[in-house]
């Protein structure tokens, strides 16, 4: 008899998860993952960006352990360098698109009658139902950017997703420029679509332009794959 496939999964992307965490710590960080969202808004309000998304907000939604984490990076002098967060949604009885209807009308319209939602978002949207991932509020000190970080971290932030959950998709919301020089593929998402809600008259502080990215699980593990690949090929 042959090894069980969901087996086989799991031990890649352990294996994949302990690959990116060796990566990680060479560089001086440590990393912690939490459930306590409270302690989230505490900690994105201590640093320099002080961007709290809606969707990771307790004010909004009752966040914890078995549906959303969140992951922060720590300097060797305790001090955060990064963060990033990830929550599961079931819509086995609605569209990505449905959803995006109801949950940004109530985050975004309902508090700002000055806002216009649309209903022409991303075309994949109303086809993506099931266990889907958001991952976003990612977040790195100006002083580690542009040293190769933003990768492995994004990519700890997936696997443990596809470690948790098992999702049909993962997907964030992407700028447009971030989207074309192609960072969304460096980190691990694999499918793009250039519109991502669809905004007529968008709040402040949401870009209007962003795009859909997301990864089906079975790209997922083929990330997870790829890194066990890579760490063989050059364990260095």
């Amino acid at each position: 008899m042959g090894p069980d496939p969901d087996e086989q999964g799991t031990l890649e992307i352990s294996a994949a998860i302990a690959a990116i965490q060796t990566r990680i710590h060479k560089t001086g960080l440590s990393l912690k993952e939490s459930a306590d969202f409270g302690l989230f808004e505490k900690t994105i309000r201590s640093t320099e960006d002080k961007y709290l998304m809606e969707d990771f907000s307790p004010r909004f939604f009752d966040l914890h352990g078995a549906t959303a984490f969140w992951i922060g990076a720590y300097n060797s002098s305790g001090n955060i360098v990064s963060v990033q967060a990830a929550k599961v949604e079931d819509l086995k009885d609605r569209s990505l698109a449905d959803h995006w209807q109801q949950q940004q009308r109530r985050m975004f319209v309902d508090p700002n009658p000055q806002v216009r939602f649309g209903s022409e978002h991303a075309h994949d949207a109303y086809f993506m139902r099931g266990r889907i991932v958001y991952h976003g509020n990612l977040w790195l000190r100006g002083d580690i950017r542009g040293k190769g970080l933003a990768e492995p971290l994004t990519q700890l932030g997936f696997l443990v997703s596809l470690l948790k959950w098992s999702p049909d998709y993962l997907y964030g919301l992407m700028a447009s420029k971030a989207a074309e020089k192609g960072f969304g593929v460096r980190v691990g998402y694999r499918r793009f679509v250039p519109r991502g809600t669809h905004w007529h008259i968008a709040p402040g502080h949401i870009r209007p332009d962003d795009w859909l990215v997301y990864s089906t699980r079975s790209d997922l593990f083929g990330l997870a794959k790829l890194i066990v690949r890579t760490l063989a090929e050059d364990p260095e």
